[in-house]
C-alpha cells in the first residue's frame, strides 16, 4: 500500500466505526433492549448454573463498557452539532455578542465575565426599549 492509501483507508475505518459506534448507542437505547438483556442473562444463568456466573460477569462488564463508550461517542457527536447550531445562529443575529459564540472551551472565570458582561448588556437593552438611557 502506498502513503496516500492509507489515510484513505484510516478515514473509511474512522467512518465505519462511527456508524457502527451509532448503530450499537441506538440499538442499546432502546427500550426492548434492556428486557432482552435481562431474559439472557436469566436464561444464562439458569442453563449454566453457579459455574456459568463468572462468565456471565465478565462478558456483562465488557458490554456495558463498551456501551458506555458508544452512547457517550454518540453523544459527544451529537453536542458538537448542536454547538455549531447555536454558533451559527450567534453569529446571524443583530445584536448578538459574538464573543459568545464557541464558549464551550472557555474557563469558569471567563465564563462568569462573560455573564457578567450579559447582565450590564441585558440591562443597557431594557433601558432603550423602555426609551430610557442606559
Amino acid at each position: 500500500m502506498g502513503d496516500r492509501t492509507k489515510p484513505a483507508m484510516l478515514k473509511r475505518l474512522y467512518n465505519f466505526g462511527c456508524k457502527l459506534s451509532a448503530w450499537g448507542s441506538t440499538l442499546a437505547g432502546h427500550p426492548m433492549a434492556i428486557l432482552i438483556v435481562a431474559l439472557g442473562c436469566a436464561t444464562w444463568f439458569i442453563v449454566g448454573g453457579a459455574a456459568a456466573e463468572n462468565t456471565l460477569t465478565l462478558v456483562l462488564s465488557v458490554l456495558a463498557i463498551t456501551l458506555t463508550q458508544m452512547v457517550l461517542n454518540q453523544q459527544r457527536l451529537s453536542e458538537r452539532a448542536l454547538h455549531m447550531k447555536i454558533d451559527e445562529l450567534v453569529f446571524a443575529m443583530k445584536g448578538a455578542r459574538n464573543e459568545i459564540a464557541g464558549i464551550e472551551g472557555k474557563t469558569e472565570e471567563e465564563l462568569e465575565a462573560l455573564r457578567r458582561t450579559g447582565d450590564v448588556a441585558e440591562h443597557e437593552l431594557a433601558a432603550r426599549h423602555l426609551g430610557q438611557p442606559g
